[in-house]
């Protein structure tokens, strides 16, 4: 696939299997430059085929067509908030980083 006539994805239509996984799991469960192991993340597809992402205190809306917007929540409530409006998760605290 080609974004700006740059290749960004190659498509295969081989079946994969769950042991296919294993190592991205891994490099992204133990390596410093995850971006999963700095702050906790949340992410959904969106009812039009966007995606909406809670990274630490940032949140991404991402649209179908690839226009984003991003914002920072300042507050403790706010991030609160945005986990329960756009996730549906109701939490009595942040998450911190490495677990709840």
């Amino acid at each position: 696939m080609l974004r700006d006539g740059k290749p960004v994805y190659r498509v295969e239509r081989r079946p994969r299997v769950l042991g296919d996984f294993v190592s991205g799991a891994w490099w992204h469960s133990t390596s410093p430059r995850s971006h999963f192991l700095h702050s906790p993340v949340c992410s959904r597809v969106t009812e039009d085929g966007g995606r909406i992402t809670l990274s630490g205190r940032r949140l991404t809306s991402t649209t179908a067509d690839g226009r984003r917007e991003e914002s920072e929540q300042a507050t403790d409530e706010e991030v609160l908030a945005a986990y329960g409006d756009h996730f549906g998760i109701v939490l009595d605290r942040v998450p911190a980083v490495g677990g709840p």
